[in-house]
């Protein structure tokens, strides 16, 4: 019985390092990562119906360097009219583990 605890404990420390989502970081409310956006220049490549492809200049605060993605839209993002190679102001948010734009105006 003496190497029961330890034994239990071991396995319960391994639980915890193996699953890092138990951590405080990881545990925050959902609207805490939506409330969050960063304001992005780009330019539309391509439209399709439920996401855009941007050329967009660097974000630094996410460590992103100028380049090319396509990117979900908000479910309740209404877009402006657009083409492919019009220039857009856009704000972008992290939401549901995917980076969604919530706001989008074109820049004359």
């Amino acid at each position: 019985m003496k190497y029961l605890l330890p034994h239990a404990l071991t396995i319960a420390l391994s639980v915890f390092s193996l699953f890092p989502a138990h951590s405080a970081q990881t545990t925050a409310p959902a609207s805490a990562s939506v409330s969050q956006s960063w304001h992005v220049k780009g330019t539309v490549k391509a439209i399709a119906p439920d996401s855009l492809t941007l050329s967009h200049e660097a974000v630094p605060e996410l460590q992103w360097p100028p380049m090319t993605m396509p990117f979900a839209l908000a479910k309740t993002l209404v877009l402006p009219e657009l083409a492919v190679g019009d220039p857009v102001d856009f704000d972008v948010s992290l939401i549901d583990g995917r980076y969604e734009i919530i706001a989008l105006t074109v820049r004359h």
